[in-house]
């Protein structure tokens, strides 16, 4: 479902949210008093007739009962609703300054009076409560995939395609550089205190920088020209605007040289978001052009891992984080052969990295930690102890488990060094990125706002439900035709139906109707015979309609699933929210797709137009979505840890040696 096609008022959107109160503004109690004098001093002879006309507007008008618009939660903008409210119970009696303050509040008011409410969802599980006895006594003794082996499954889920050879087919930069003189940030005019500055500039790759001098190696300034605009302001003037907020004005020796510089400026200003993430390289096959670092991204429900070389590249093991463990010996096998028949038959089948569906915090059993990093070494056959650790974990790992999992690694596979970081951040590391609203739909939901490297913890969502919940929903659409998969085994055979027929409805009512008008249309099927031998195939194909794009819908209206948190557009809004006011236009457009769910086909346009809805007018939001987005934490890693951060912010062995779990302060995990 889309929210409402009404764009709330840009004034509401950059006083809401965060801690940025502003008392001068015309929406603020205080300056409302200022301009109602009138209405405090006849507050005792109207005090009868303000009370009833208040009830009755509230009655009419408040969704929530509790005295404000359940639209915004801002407290100005419920006190600007309560003075209009009491203005027009006494409309015969106020004064003229009364009525010009009615006449600069009544846009803002009536933009709050249009917001329509949502469309209701039915939620979906109600269509499960009517499957008839029949079909359940059917149902009861499901075919048995016990003997089978999934391997041919999995292969095909976890294939790792050929990183293709880098041809750039985007936009051809004029790289430019010299001396200009400019003005303080923001100015268009000198001024005795705001005079012109020589600085050194160099325009390169999308970027603009300047330097205090030649001989100066940290830049002065920063500034992404993508979506901006350059334009001449006088003969030798030209004013860069980036689009985010951001204003230079710099002024050239001559004509000729500022058409120069225009014209070079102009060619860093395309938007070609191609250039906005990484592309992988092909593995090498020189051994020599490998580094000493290993890469290993430890997600709940896969391991992806490999040798870094001199530019990012796929990984090189991609496997289930599922382990069997046998009853008797307790021995443990992972990966692929943990579901062979066989092994499943004498052993209990779990994963230890996947966290809890009913809690937002994440443990680790660092005991199968262990062993999952045994088997990520054999099927990369390397020795441990000659490598430097580039460890990608998901969420918050607290002191004693971060101490645990140093100790495992230097004590008992004698790694040379450990860098430990957020899937989070390294998803932005993937799109080239310090700053952005980092949305990871996986087996769960994580929202994170990043600024220059820093987490806005106040904007921050971690959701226990996605992909998991989606398989959930999945398992019901395949029960009411005759199809019943519930062990985790068969878990895959449902992900397998997930990546290839389902979506995400741009309008979900708008599809559900034409969905019941013309079935057969949205009827579409997958394939199973392929991996199967012929006589244990328990069904040849699988088919949905309504169940292709209704299982998904939860992403967007949790109702549908019969929860009650807001949905992935409210929650990527509230994260630009939590960002301070100069910075929420730049990261409305600095959103950025990771995770396996997030490739659903109509996601990302769902997304982009539900967000557009909640933000003002002006403000364009973006969504990133690389084409390499499911293991955009990996690629992340491998940027990571070819860069000088990485060798700042590592842990030695020595260091561990010498100074404990105290070394830990280094991490901000």
């Amino acid at each position: 479902m889309m929210a409402s096609s009404n764009k709330v008022d840009i004034k509401n959107w950059n006083s809401s949210g965060g801690n940025n109160n502003n008392n001068d503004s015309l929406t603020s109690p205080a300056k409302v008093k200022k301009f109602l004098p009138s209405v405090k001093a006849l507050r005792n002879q109207f005090e009868a007739g303000k009370s009833n006309s208040r009830s009755e507007t509230n009655g009419n008008i408040n969704s929530n009962g509790n005295g404000t618009l359940s639209h915004r939660s801002s407290g100005s903008t419920s006190s600007l609703v309560s003075s209009s409210l009491e203005k027009t119970s006494s409309t015969n009696s106020l004064n003229s300054v009364s009525d010009s303050v009615e006449n600069l509040l009544a846009p803002a008011f009536e933009n709050l009076q249009q917001m329509e409410p949502e469309e209701p969802v039915e939620p979906i599980y109600n269509q499960f409560k009517k499957v008839d006895e029949e079909l359940r006594e059917l149902m009861s003794k499901p075919p048995s995939t016990t003997g089978w082996n999934p391997r041919p499954l999995l292969k095909r889920l976890y294939y790792i395609p050929e990183a293709p050879k880098i041809q750039s087919q985007g936009t051809t930069y004029i790289n430019i550089e010299g001396f200009l003189e400019k003005l303080p940030s923001g100015r268009k005019k000198a001024t005795f205190w705001n005079a012109w500055k020589r600085r050194y500039f160099v325009a390169k790759d999308g970027v603009l920088y300047y330097y205090q001098s030649t001989q100066t190696e940290k830049p002065s300034m920063k500034m992404p020209l993508m979506g901006g605009k350059v334009e001449c302001m006088e003969p030798s003037m030209v004013g860069i605007d980036d689009g985010k907020g951001h204003y230079v004005v710099v002024r050239c020796s001559s004509r000729q040289e500022a058409e120069r510089w225009r014209r070079a400026l102009e060619t860093h200003t395309v938007e070609d978001f191609t250039s906005q993430y990484v592309q992988p390289w092909p593995m090498p096959t020189n051994p020599a052009l490998l580094r000493d670092t290993l890469v290993i991204d430890l997600g709940s429900a896969s391991v992806r891992a490999g040798v870094l070389a001199s530019q990012a590249t796929l990984p090189q093991v991609f496997l289930p984080s599922v382990v069997a463990t046998e009853r008797e010996s307790r021995r443990q096998v992972w990966g692929f052969d943990a579901l062979a028949p066989d092994v499943r038959a004498a052993s209990t089948v779990s994963f230890p990295i996947r966290p809890s569906h009913k809690i937002t915090k994440y443990s680790v059993d660092l005991s199968a930690v262990s062993s999952l990093l045994q088997k990520t070494f054999a099927e990369l056959k390397v020795d441990p102890k000659n490598y430097h650790i580039q460890l990608s974990v998901p969420r918050v790992l607290n002191t004693n488990t971060q101490t645990e999992l140093l100790r495992v690694l230097f004590d008992k596979f004698g790694v040379r060094s450990v860098n430990l970081t957020h899937q989070s951040i390294l998803a932005l590391y993937a799109y080239n990125a310090t700053s952005g609203i980092v949305v990871d739909v996986g087996e769960r939901m994580d929202i994170v706002p990043v600024i220059d490297g820093y987490i806005v913890d106040g904007g921050v969502s971690r959701v226990p439900y996605g992909g998991y919940r989606i398989l959930d929903h999945l398992r019901q659409f395949l029960y009411m035709r005759n199809v019943s998969l519930i062990n985790e085994v068969e878990s895959y055979i449902i992900r397998q139906v997930l990546e290839n027929i389902c979506y995400c409805a741009h309008h979900y009512n708008t599809e559900r109707a034409r969905c019941t008008n013309n079935p057969d249309l949205y009827e579409k099927e997958v394939t199973l015979s392929e991996y199967f031998h012929t006589n244990d195939c328990p069904y040849q194909t699988i088919s949905l309609d309504f169940g292709r794009f209704q299982a998904t819908e939860g992403l967007f209206n949790p109702d549908a699933w019969g929860l009650d948190h807001p949905g992935l557009h409210k929650l990527v809004h509230k994260a630009i929210m939590e960002c301070s006011m100069d910075i929420r236009k730049e990261m409305s457009r600095s959103i950025f797709l990771a995770g396996g769910v997030t490739q659903l086909p109509g996601l990302v346009d769902r997304l982009t137009t539900e967000i557009d809805n909640l933000t003002p007018p002006a403000i364009r939001p973006k969504v990133h979505a690389s084409p390499y987005r499911y293991h955009a934490a990996y690629i992340g890693a491998c940027v990571l840890a070819e860069s000088p951060a990485f060798v700042q912010s590592r842990i030695s062995r020595e260091d561990w040696n010498k100074q404990g779990n105290a070394v830990l302060r280094k991490w901000s995990l």
